[in-house]
């Protein structure tokens, strides 16, 4: 039997398994061997050098990569696992939160070299490193040897608040500037689509990058940098900044050598050339074998994973994949072009002639994915999505049919032929490749190529609808169709690409006739029947726009046909680059504190040189656990059947309820709290609820395993997953809050001129915390005890959870907390599970144990944001003055109240506005959903938008200005909110006459006005919103721990808040110095502990960085009162002197304070201003906002730089609360289906303001408080409200249009499908008009 050369490998003949020589380089000769599956003996003949190993450089240093590991093990978990690199970050592992950027060298084909790309480190297998030049945040620089250009600017910009995704901000930018020296503004901020960052609001990460521009405003200091300057990177050998270039940009695999390693399970090949690939895809083609290049589609299709193939073929090895071509005729692409070198060639041709078409799709092709993916994912494999997927909504797809673009595939056997896109959908591609794409050119003149793109999110989001138009139209002869056009819809159903029928239809027609474009409208309605999928928007609204779209692209190429002011319908919204002004005061005679300054940790923070938890590298003998999480949320568990995954290589145990030790509670909640399982113990409650945890040695092995346990269910109810449901169903949580009554509301409201009732809702929120849940628990010396280091809001509670559940002393129990990645109220309560579950597998394994929640199970096991529902009747007087209000609340509770915020209503339902009587019912309702939980502002945000909805609706049915209307219910000074507090110092009128004057309200409404008056289909709103937020920390309970050392006198501070990127230990430096007198550099804040900050509550609710202040006030009051005797005996003694004397005279230099605030000072008010101006696409939903106002009262600001963040940060989150993001689950289930990047989308850089103004209110200083100061971390958020406000504006501006101008609730969130709707567009609207 003959032995089969397959390019550079050698087939066994009788198994077929593939083999590589491994003993050296061989040269050519006949040569034996012994296959090493079946054991059969057989010679081969050597013709070529073959590879067995990867070798690529991280910062200089070279590492070589055999066959230990796994092939899907990603370059991230490489660099993570091995130490290599912990600044550089992991969040989503699918390439959608951009935490783990890196730069690395790949092939350029435009440039014919190798150049510098940003890429996500989660999406690159470490197998596909081979030859590449990898650069961390570690290889830029440090603050101990320098920082990096990029690294400090964006901290001196205050562009880093938590950290978590400062590294990742830093890379980016380096592979822009890299690639792009000198880039515009514009250029700066289409880059910067790829790095979630929820905590800053994106302002000063844009504007820290936007200073390297080469247009760059005048108020963004610090310039470009030239090549040196952007080089002088930490060398890799002696650890200092580089003083010349170490190494030059080249691939480190010059010679191009196949590559062939078998790996356990699977087998990894990197062929070089067409024919080598060829070969394989013969001998593979009845395997599963995936063809390997940007390794992007698996965020979209988990199947299409490397972990679930076989064999993988690596395509980056065959050069004359990279080659393209642009001629008179046609433009021809290989398929390893990149998306983002696809969009560099359209930009360089769009004014060739015939080429127009391809600024069209630059600008399609700018928006598919981000940054990263784009770097690395070619528009093949994005096709090949589409034929693996026919519902994949390919942007590029619909592109290339748009043309009718020709692929030429080639098949194992060697045939190469050409497809039309039509034809490859429905394509068998197992052993073949696609080879090349043909663009068309349209010399003619005459035709008129325009794609669409509508998404939820204007960066990084897949459409709701993509759409592609083609026409050869004669513009002489009414705009005649000349051939056959192109009508390419995606999102649609998983058949329809072409709306056939409408293109016949049009063939040969004059457009510019309206009884022609009826027709086809009608045609074009009748034909496009959308797919009913729960995760995706209505059919109807996808229909809807689809006929839209097609109508937008009719008034683009007729626009002279159409009235002037129909002719805006035929353009997008025009975003141009933002800006923001920041306005504050501060008070130099109190310097430090007062004093605008960044973090003190902000160049760690951007160096990457601070650790989270999970950046702690691993001890001896430490394991990894994963949850095994149920898939149905109304059931009763049957079996769990563990036996794959115990058996899968490198797991060590399954642990349920019935290993929690004897007197264990099965509850990761406080004993005063309602019971929630640690671990299921029979009856689902909702889908995602953990039912165990697979202990492994490592994460990938644990995460693999916990997905590999079989568990079935009986008794199996459909579940509550909608308020209306639980309300219908009666599923009630009883007395979970009380009903709050001020006055007669039912008799007010009777007597009143007008009544108005109606219901508004508002959603879920995910607080996407970029670092997930996590902890990591070490088991103590005596065998009983533990100690973790957790990502929690609140050491004390976790503490005595976790005792609860392994039935040990508190006192066993130690707990640290150092920072946190971002928590927004998630890990207060709910970061307890990860901790209980960790600590009972170090109990029952006797090691370390880390638990780190991989990101789709902290969203379909966390609670979120509580949704709430509000039925509710008003009395007005026909002046306009509120007489009472009614309002029944309906709180989604999910599966437990425990965390429910309807008890806090009554402080601020009533916000800034004056009511004599009100009756809140609150109604507690039970879903089987995962508990949900506190979230920014949890009881404030959703209090203050249902009054204010309330009063919208009022204004609307009297036909008042809605501010004008509010201005009329305004609290004064001396009244008195329902909740009973005395307005002593009230400034809400003044404020907001002071913000209609600074930001013109007035005449910007006459410019709305008049903007709306002349355009049909866009339309602008505006709003202005007050702001009453009452803020009360009466015995609010935090321990603060001080001390002084006596050798030099430099001062630590251990407080019971935590530091999750407000700033608070920077805040308490500021009050330490200034309290003590000594330099700030003299200060250091350590790590939060259950020992020096026990019983301390939870860092949340704004009140953290006040009454922690008031501790350390009171720890320094406490040592200089001991220190004064001494003092009084000196002669103006330094600093230091005085604390050696009175080490030496035997004073305590060591002060405790727990804080118990009480009396008027622990609770005061802060007040504030919003106008938002809003643009509203009426065809798609579309919308951006184009300026913001904010005026708010921070007191006297503690420091109005940290707090200045915390304003823009929460705003931003504010809007992706109303506008962006929408939690959907699956109602058979209950399972979260929008678990991931690619569905839940936070706000991105062209998400806020373009125009963004924040000013501290001057002159301020509040009477009560601390330190004259006020909280800024909730109430920004709530003020974005008015973004919803808005754009409900506008929406009433469009419905106008036809005679629908009466009142409609907007719930929140508006997403772009929810305001096209509103708006109430069909296609009898759709004409050229007539004015």
């Amino acid at each position: 039997m003959p032995t089969k050369s397959l390019g550079d490998f050698v087939q066994c003949p009788v198994c077929r398994t593939s083999h590589v020589p491994t003993n050296g380089a061989l040269k050519d000769g006949v040569y034996a061997s012994t296959c090493e599956n079946c054991g059969h003996f057989f010679k081969f003949k050597a013709t070529g050098p073959l590879k067995s190993s990867v070798t690529f450089t991280i910062n200089g240093t070279s590492f070589t990569v055999g066959n230990q590991y796994a092939a899907a093990l990603s370059l991230n978990e490489f660099m993570r696992s091995q130490g290599v690199s912990y600044g550089t970050k992991v969040m989503c592992m699918e390439g959608g939160c951009g935490v783990c950027l890196v730069t690395t060298t790949l092939y350029d084909p435009i440039t014919k070299a190798v150049q510098t790309y940003t890429v996500n480190s989660c999406l690159v297998p470490l197998y596909t490193c081979d030859g590449m030049q990898v650069t961390t945040i570690e290889g830029l620089g440090n603050p101990r040897d320098g920082l990096h250009p990029i690294q400090d600017r964006l901290a001196q910009y205050n562009g880093s608040q938590c950290g978590f995704c400062s590294p990742a901000q830093v890379m980016n930018m380096y592979g822009l500037l890299k690639r792009t020296p000198n880039p515009t503004m514009q250029q700066v901020e289409n880059a910067y689509d790829t790095s979630i960052c929820r905590c800053t609001g994106y302002r000063p990460i844009l504007d820290a990058m936007k200073s390297f521009a080469s247009d760059a405003a005048p108020n963004l200091p610090g310039g470009t940098i030239d090549i040196e300057e952007l080089d002088k990177k930490i060398c890799s050998k002696t650890g200092k900044t580089c003083t010349g270039r170490c190494s030059s940009e080249r691939q480190t695999d010059p010679e191009h050598v196949p590559l062939h390693i078998v790996l356990q399970g699977s087998q990894w090949y990197k062929p070089t050339t067409r024919q080598q690939l060829y070969a394989l895809l013969g001998q593979h083609k009845g395997d599963n074998y995936r063809l390997v290049f940007g390794n992007s589609g698996y965020g979209v299709y988990k199947e299409i994973g490397p972990w679930m193939y076989d064999v993988l073929i690596d395509l980056r090895g065959i050069q004359e994949f990279y080659d393209f071509s642009v001629d008179s005729s046609k433009v021809t692409f290989g398929p390893s072009i990149t998306l983002t070198n696809l969009m560099e060639v359209f930009t360089k041709n769009s004014t060739t002639p015939g080429l127009s078409y391809f600024r069209d799709f630059a600008n399609g092709v700018a928006v598919i994915a981000n940054t990263g993916v784009r770097n690395l994912g070619s528009w093949a494999g994005n096709l090949m999505l589409k034929n693996l997927h026919t519902e994949f909504p390919s942007d590029v797809f619909t592109m290339f049919e748009t043309v009718g673009a020709t692929l030429f595939i080639g098949s194992s056997d060697g045939t190469e032929r050409a497809y039309s896109l039509m034809d490859f959908l429905s394509l068998d591609m197992k052993g073949k490749v696609i080879l090349s794409v043909i663009l068309p050119t349209f010399p003619s003149g005459d035709v008129y190529v325009k794609t669409f793109k509508v998404s939820q999110r204007q960066q990084n989001a897949h459409a709701y609808v993509s759409a592609g138009f083609r026409m050869q139209l004669d513009r002489s002869n009414n705009f005649t169709v000349k051939s056959k056009p192109s009508l390419v819809y995606g999102g649609i159903n998983k058949t329809l690409v072409h709306a056939s029928n409408t293109e016949a239809f049009l063939q040969g027609k004059q457009l510019g006739d309206p009884q022609v474009l009826k027709g086809a409208f009608a045609t074009l309605s009748a034909e496009l029947v959308p797919d009913t999928t729960p995760g995706l928007s209505s059919t109807t609204y996808r229909k809807n726009l689809a006929v839209s779209l097609f109508y937008k692209y009719v008034l683009a190429m007729c626009g002279e046909k159409a009235a002037t002011r129909f002719r805006s319908g035929g353009t997008n919204l025009i975003r141009p680059v933002s800006s923001g002004i920041q306005t504050y005061a501060s008070r130099k005679d109190e310097y430090p504190l007062t004093q605008p300054m960044t973090k003190k940790d902000a160049t760690l923070q951007t160096s990457g040189r601070v650790r989270f938890v999970n950046d702690v590298p691993p001890v001896p003998e430490e394991v990894c656990a994963s949850f095994v999480i149920s898939s149905v949320g109304n059931a009763e568990i049957d079996t769990v059947d563990t036996s794959a995954a115990l058996s899968y290589p490198g797991v060590l145990k399954y642990i349920s309820a019935a290993d929690i030790p004897k007197g264990g509670s099965n509850s990761y909640q406080a004993p005063s709290a309602d019971v929630e399982e640690l671990f299921c113990s029979g009856k689902v409650l909702y889908s995602g609820q953990p039912i165990g945890i697979i202990v492994a040695v490592d994460k990938l092995s644990a995460d693999t395993a916990a997905s590999m346990v079989k568990v079935t269910y009986k008794n199996v109810q459909p579940p509550i997953i909608t308020m209306e449901d639980a309300i219908q169903k009666n599923s009630v949580f009883p007395n979970v809050a009380k009903e709050f009554k001020v006055g007669d509301a039912a008799a007010a409201i009777a007597s009143s001129d007008k009544k108005v009732s109606g219901r508004i809702k508002l959603g879920h929120q995910y607080h996407f915390h970029l670092e997930t849940q996590v902890s990591i628990c070490y088991p103590d010396e005596d065998g009983v005890g533990v100690s973790l280091l957790s990502a929690t809001q609140w050491a004390d509670n976790e503490q005595l959870v976790v005792s609860k559940v392994l039935n040990i002393p508190e006192s066993s129990v130690n707990v640290t907390v150092k920072r946190l990645g971002g928590s927004y109220g998630a890990k207060i309560s709910r970061g307890f599970l990860p901790a209980c579950a960790a600590a009972l597998a170090t109990h029952v394994m006797r090691r370390p144990v880390r638990l780190a929640m991989n990101f789709h199970t902290n969203m379909k096991s966390i609670g979120k944001r509580y949704p709430f529902m509000a039925d509710y009747t008003v009395g007005v007087t026909n002046d306009g003055k509120l007489n009472g209000v009614q309002m029944t609340v309906y709180a989604d509770c999910g599966s437990s109240p425990n965390d429910c915020a309807m008890g806090s209503f009554p402080p601020w339902m009533d916000s800034a506005y004056n009511c004599p009587a009100w009756d809140f019912k609150p109604v507690a309702l039970k879903t089987n959903l995962p508990t949900n939980t506190a979230c920014r502002s949890p009881g404030s945000s959703p209090a203050i938008f249902i009054t204010e909805s309330i009063l919208d609706h009022a204004a609307k049915i009297l036909n008042k200005d809605p501010l004008e209307f509010r201005k009329l219910n305004l609290y004064e000074n001396g009244q008195t909110t329902a909740h009973g507090m005395l307005l002593k110092y009230c400034t809400i009128k003044n404020m907001v006459a002071q913000l209609e004057t600074s930001a013109d309200v007035q005449a910007r409404k006459q410019q709305v006005a008049a903007f709306n008056q002349a355009n049909r289909w866009k339309k602008k709103g505006i709003s202005v919103m007050p702001l009453r937020f009452e803020l009360n920390f009466t015995h609010a309970k935090y321990n603060v721990y001080m001390t002084i050392y006596n050798g030099d006198g430099s001062v630590a501070i251990s407080i019971g808040g935590i530091e999750n990127g407000q700033g608070i230990n920077t805040k308490m430096m500021q009050v330490c110095a200034f309290e003590l007198g000594i330099p700030m550099d003299t200060i250091k804040v350590k790590a939060t502990s259950s020992l020096a900050n026990s019983n301390s509550i939870t860092s949340g609710g704004s009140i953290t960085s006040d009454v922690n202040a008031l501790g350390v006030m009171q720890c320094c009051q406490l040592l200089k009162t001991r220190m004064a005797p001494v003092k009084a005996k000196m002669t103006k003694p330094t600093w230091q002197k005085l604390v050696a004397k009175c080490f030496s005279e035997g004073v305590d230099l060591s002060a405790s304070c727990s804080t118990y605030p009480s009396g008027d000072f622990s609770d005061y008010n802060i007040y504030g201003v919003t106008c938002t101006e809003v643009e509203v696409d009426v065809l798609t939903g579309e919308n951006q906002i184009n300026r913001v106002d904010i005026l708010y009262d921070c007191g006297e600001s503690m420091n109005p730089e940290i707090d200045m963040g915390q304003a823009e940060g929460g705003f931003v989150m504010g809007l992706g609360y109303w506008m962006t993001e929408q939690m959907i689950f699956d109602p058979k289930t209950g399972t979260a289906l929008t678990d991931g990047t690619w569905e839940y989308l936070p706000p991105l850089g062209k998400d806020i303001p373009i125009d963004f103004r924040i000013q501290f209110l001057k002159n301020a200083p509040n009477p009560r408080g601390v330190l004259r100061a006020k909280a800024v971390g909730e109430p920004p958020l709530v003020m974005a409200t008015s973004a919803l406000l808005a754009v409900k504006h506008a929406i009433e501006a469009a419905r106008k249009e036809i005679s629908k101008d009466t009142f409609f609730p907007l719930d929140g969130p508006a997403t772009v499908e929810a305001i096209q709707t509103a708006c109430l567009v069909d296609t009898s609207q759709f004409v050229y008009g007539t004015y």
